[in-house]
């Protein structure tokens, strides 16, 4: 009888190990699926924005190009106010001419700069639309991969589908029901291991005649064996 007690328990360890497992891999797909989500997540964050970045960055340069054309102009009227009072003999004319010329000229290298800064920020505007495009077609690859996983896992139960040229808001929503699929999936195989795991030390706590503390199958098992032995 107690031979038999311990086929049983090494059943519920191997079951147990196959739960465990099954565990290990769910959690693996939950972290995978949320990838997927908080990226898509961040493609309709930054999509969302682009629109109203680029007209801002438009109206950046415009401004600043228009700003710097004015202090150009300034500068080069300073220049030649420069030039006129140095082929005069009024020190107080010259001075006040050149330090108007060094004014102008650190309002234009500021407008210059303010310029460049704006094109530039549009530029990078423009290569971030450029690669979310490219983010979008790998978001939806990396999704329709893991919607081929889940698949094949009859414990996840998903209402819908993901397209391959869904958008990064449908990808989202999709994700956020693969989040809601697996952990419904975790909770039923917890469940499960827990039923293995009482069912154990139950036994256990049968043979060896006095509650034993909990522990898992395989320790019940090892509990079960060392009792046999020194029987």
């Amino acid at each position: 009888m107690p031979d038999r007690r311990l086929a049983i328990l090494e059943d519920l360890e191997r079951s147990e190990e196959e739960v465990a497992a099954e565990l290990a891999e769910i959690d693996e797909l939950y972290a995978s699926g949320e990838q997927v989500r908080l990226a898509a997540h961040d493609l309709v964050d930054l999509l969302g924005r682009l629109p109203g970045e680029r007209e801002a960055a438009a109206r950046e340069i415009e401004e600043s190009a228009r700003a710097r054309e004015e202090a150009r102009a300034v500068f080069e009227n300073a220049e030649q106010e420069l030039a006129a009072a140095e082929k005069t003999s009024d020190q107080e004319v010259l001075a006040a001419a050149r330090r108007f010329h060094v004014r102008t000229r650190d309002t234009l290298h500021l407008a210059e700069r303010r310029a460049r800064a704006a094109e530039d920020h549009a530029a990078e505007l423009e290569a971030a639309a450029t690669a979310a495009e490219g983010h979008v077609k790998e978001l939806n690859a990396r999704a329709q991969e893991l919607a081929q996983v889940l698949g094949r896992r009859p414990r996840v139960a998903l209402e819908t589908e993901t397209a391959a040229d869904a958008s990064p808001a449908q990808v989202a929503e999709w994700g956020t029901q693969v989040r809601a699929a697996l952990l419904v999936a975790r909770s039923q195989v917890a469940v499960e291991r827990d039923a293995l795991v009482r069912q154990a030390n139950e036994l256990a706590s049968n043979v060896v005649g006095e509650p034993v503390a909990a522990m898992s199958a395989a320790g019940a098992a090892d509990l079960l064996r060392r009792t046999l032995d020194q029987s």
